[in-house]
Protein backbone atom coordinates (compact mmCIF):
# COMPACT_ATOMS: atom_id res chain seq x y z
CA UNK A 1 0.00 0.00 0.00
CA UNK A 2 1.32 3.44 -0.96
CA UNK A 3 1.43 6.45 1.32
CA UNK A 4 -0.17 9.50 -0.28
CA UNK A 5 0.61 13.05 0.74
CA UNK A 6 -2.24 15.25 1.93
CA UNK A 7 -0.87 18.05 -0.30
CA UNK A 8 -2.45 18.56 -3.70
CA UNK A 9 -0.77 20.16 -6.69
CA UNK A 10 -1.58 23.84 -7.04
CA UNK A 11 -0.41 24.16 -10.64
CA UNK A 12 2.59 26.43 -9.98
CA UNK A 13 4.84 26.77 -13.03
CA UNK A 14 7.97 28.40 -11.72
CA UNK A 15 11.59 28.47 -12.81
CA UNK A 16 13.92 26.05 -10.99
CA UNK A 17 15.76 28.96 -9.33
CA UNK A 18 12.44 30.21 -7.96
CA UNK A 19 11.75 26.77 -6.49
CA UNK A 20 15.21 26.89 -4.90
CA UNK A 21 14.46 30.32 -3.43
CA UNK A 22 11.17 29.08 -1.99
CA UNK A 23 12.93 26.06 -0.53
CA UNK A 24 15.55 28.25 1.15
CA UNK A 25 12.83 30.53 2.55
CA UNK A 26 11.01 27.48 3.88
CA UNK A 27 14.15 26.39 5.70
CA UNK A 28 14.72 29.86 7.15
CA UNK A 29 11.15 30.40 8.30
CA UNK A 30 10.26 26.75 8.98
CA UNK A 31 6.97 27.18 7.10
CA UNK A 32 5.49 25.27 4.20
CA UNK A 33 5.61 26.53 0.61
CA UNK A 34 2.05 27.91 0.71
CA UNK A 35 2.81 30.08 3.74
CA UNK A 36 6.09 31.31 2.22
CA UNK A 37 4.39 32.21 -1.07
CA UNK A 38 1.49 33.90 0.70
CA UNK A 39 3.79 36.03 2.85
CA UNK A 40 5.95 36.91 -0.16
CA UNK A 41 2.94 37.96 -2.23
CA UNK A 42 1.54 40.05 0.60
CA UNK A 43 4.90 41.81 1.06
CA UNK A 44 5.13 42.49 -2.67
CA UNK A 45 1.55 43.77 -2.77
CA UNK A 46 2.21 46.22 0.06
CA UNK A 47 5.40 47.35 -1.71
CA UNK A 48 3.58 47.94 -5.00
CA UNK A 49 0.62 49.60 -3.29
CA UNK A 50 3.00 51.92 -1.47
CA UNK A 51 4.73 52.88 -4.71
CA UNK A 52 1.40 53.50 -6.44
CA UNK A 53 0.20 55.56 -3.49
CA UNK A 54 3.35 57.71 -3.57
CA UNK A 55 3.03 58.21 -7.33
CA UNK A 56 -0.63 59.15 -6.88
CA UNK A 57 0.28 61.71 -4.23
CA UNK A 58 2.87 63.31 -6.51
CA UNK A 59 0.35 63.62 -9.33
CA UNK A 60 -2.23 65.12 -6.98
CA UNK A 61 0.26 67.63 -5.58
CA UNK A 62 1.39 68.74 -9.03
CA UNK A 63 -2.23 69.16 -10.16
CA UNK A 64 -3.02 71.22 -7.06
CA UNK A 65 -0.03 73.49 -7.59
CA UNK A 66 -1.22 74.31 -11.14
CA UNK A 67 -4.47 75.81 -9.82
Amino acid sequence: MKNYSSKTAKGYRLKPETHNLIKSLQELTRNNADEVLNASCMMYLSYVAGKNFEAGNQNTNSENSKS
